[in-house]
């Protein structure tokens, strides 16, 4: 039963992380645009947005690279 379960985690998650990327790429794109389009915004969430921005590149970047070293 468990490995069933697993099995279908990994089904769950392997189709649900392409959706995510998306998901996170257009939220940080709408941050960025209410920051610099529309100028509305705290030093406070300017320095939030960069920094969760870098998160995100960097993790996007150690998925890839883990995909083509580890063979994933």
């Amino acid at each position: 039963m468990l490995g069933l379960a697993g099995s279908a985690a990994a089904g769950v998650a392997g189709w649900l992380s392409p959706v995510l990327i998306v998901l996170s790429a257009l939220l940080l794109g709408q941050a960025f645009y209410i920051l610099y389009v529309k100028r509305r915004g705290t030093r406070a969430s300017v320095i939030i947005t960069w920094s969760a921005a870098l998160f995100v590149v960097g993790y996007w970047t150690w998925r890839m690279l883990c995909a083509v070293h580890c063979g994933s």
